[in-house]
């Protein structure tokens, strides 16, 4: 009986008159010592402004609820300690300027806000430290809208959703062992921020942000970043709209990256960093728009990375290191430029570029065993540089069809483009178009270089050092190639062979062979070369 008389005059309290404007109202209720099982409730509504609202509990099994409707630059303050607490504030209607705050320490805690309609620059915020911890908030229909939750404990779960609230901010901060969950989700919000950050072990993170605009000005694009520290971390990130900005890191094991950005038509782009350390890594990155960014950097073994762009003036960085890393780039517009960097054995790599002024790098490097390479370009004025250092059982795929391609140590500058050390490994240049230059080195014994060319006025270099039973082949097909091939076995080395192939006219061929028992053959076709 005591109870509900608290309660009953907290709500007399705070509605005051009924239904009449009102401004200035304070209600406090507070449970305390020696209570348990206890339930509080204020309410304050109807075109008011100024209130305030607070809830002070401290016991077991309490429940706290505070009801705030048409009531702008209001205040709702609930607080809890103990176990199996609960509290949730309802701001609704003109709330502009509210401000929501629930902190709750103890065990099996639930927090939920909810600021709808006209909640301008409203801001609502939950702290909880304790057990199986579960925050909600949901703010609408308010533009500059603040929402932050921070939990520190285990089993915590937290959920962040702003709907047509443009630059909206959402953070999630959960710190500590156990399977946390975040999940936000800012819909049609022009330039909302979101913020999650992780540490522990079986973390998940979850940012949708879609911003369709609906027309209503300029869309501002928005920004994601997403930190989790610590074991089976998985993050997801998904954003649509024009220039969009997402950052992602993970340390531990077992950790999964999952992006996809829809990016921007003029002057604005999509910029993605991704960073992963331990083992079983794996990034899937997807952009769509011009002057898009990706960053990524995999630390372990088994990494798997894939990136896809679409759009002009996109850049993609990946790096991994470990054992088993597969690299898969695929760029679609023009000024596109992909690197990749892999250590370790059994590394695959594989870069598809379609459109003008395309740069591959792909270096992997000392130990590499096994290894793949593979670079497909189409357009002109592609360059293409495929490195695997002191490995065996490696191999080097570059095709490129255009005109003024170069497989090259740098744009413009010649050196060795494709090339490997060691045994056993393997080099394939293909070049199709006018004008076009290669240089492949297989070094040390027992490899094969094999270049292609297709075309006018191309030209191939072709080298192999200290080594044996090498098989060194040039095929040029059309007028006025040059084909340079050396090779010098070095102390011992030999028995390798060149073969030289030039059809039609003014084709060029220079062969120089050093060591014992080599063969080079050069054969040209009609006309006068």
């Amino acid at each position: 009986m005591f109870k509900r008389t608290i309660i009953a005059s907290a709500v007399l309290l705070a509605t005051s008159t009924a239904w009449a404007a009102s401004t200035g109202n304070q209600a406090e209720v507070t449970q305390a010592q020696f209570s348990s099982g206890n339930l509080a409730y204020i309410q304050q509504v109807e075109e008011s402004t100024a209130n305030k609202a607070a809830i002070y509990q401290q016991g077991n099994d309490n429940l706290a609820l505070t009801e705030q409707r048409n009531t702008g630059a209001s205040t709702a303050d609930i607080k809890q300690a103990g176990g199996q607490n609960e509290g949730e504030v309802l701001q609704q209607g003109v709330t502009n300027k509210s401000t929501a705050t629930i902190d709750t320490n103890g065990q099996l805690n639930k927090a939920s806000i909810t600021q709808q309609y006209y909640n301008g620059e409203a801001t609502a915020r939950v702290s909880q430290l304790g057990d199986s911890n579960n925050a909600l908030i949901k703010q609408d229909d308010g533009n500059g809208a603040i929402s932050m939750i921070e939990q520190q404990a285990d089993g915590n779960s937290a959920q962040i959703n702003n709907y047509w609230s443009d630059y909206a901010s959402a953070t999630i901060t959960q710190s500590g062992e156990g399977g946390h969950i975040a999940d936000v989700d800012q819909r049609e919000s022009d330039g909302a921020v979101a913020s999650v950050a992780q540490e522990g072990g079986n973390n998940t993170a979850l940012v949708a942000q879609r911003t369709s605009n609906f027309g209503y000005g300029a869309n501002e694009g928005t920004s994601a970043v997403v930190k989790q520290s610590g074991n089976d971390n998985t993050a997801e990130v998904t954003q649509l709209g024009l220039a969009n900005v997402a950052t992602v890191e993970q340390s531990g094991t077992a950790g999964s990256v999952t992006a996809q950005q829809s990016g921007a038509t003029a002057g604005q782009g999509n910029n993605l960093l991704a960073k992963q350390a331990g083992s079983g890594e794996t990034a899937l990155l997807t952009q769509t728009g011009s002057r898009n960014q990706i960053d990524s950097e995999q630390r372990g073994s088994e990494d798997l990375l894939t990136i896809t762009q679409n759009g002009n003036e996109n850049i993609a960085n990946a790096r991994q290191s470990g054992t088993g890393e597969t690299a898969v780039v695929t760029q679609l517009g023009n000024g596109n430029q992909a690197d990749t960097n892999q250590q370790g054995s059994g590394n695959t790599a594989q870069v598809t570029q379609n459109g003008s002024n395309n740069q591959a790098v792909v270096d992997q490097l000392a130990s590499s065993v096994g290894g793949s390479v593979t670079i497909e370009q189409l357009g002109s004025d592609n360059y293409a540089n495929a490195v695997q250092e002191e490995g065996s059982r490696n191999k080097v795929d570059i095709d490129q069809n255009g005109t003024g391609n170069q497989v090259a140590a740098a744009r413009g500058v010649e050196g060795k483009g494709a090339w490997t050390w060691g045994s056993d490994n393997e080099l394939v240049v293909v070049q199709k178009g006018t004008d076009n230059w290669a240089y492949a080195d297989a070094s040390h014994s027992d490899s094969v270089v094999k270049v292609t060319q297709d075309g006018e006025l191309n030209n191939a270099k072709v080298e192999s050092y200290l080594g044996s039973d090498n098989t060194l082949t040039v095929s040029q097909f059309g007028e006025k190639h040059v084909a340079n091939v050396y090779v010098n076995g070095g102390m011992g080395g030999g028995n390798n062979e060149v073969d030289v192939a030039q059809t039609d006219s003014l084709n060029t061929a220079n062969v120089t062979v050093y060591g014992s028992d080599n063969m080079a053959y050069v054969y040209q076709g009609s006309g006068s070369n």
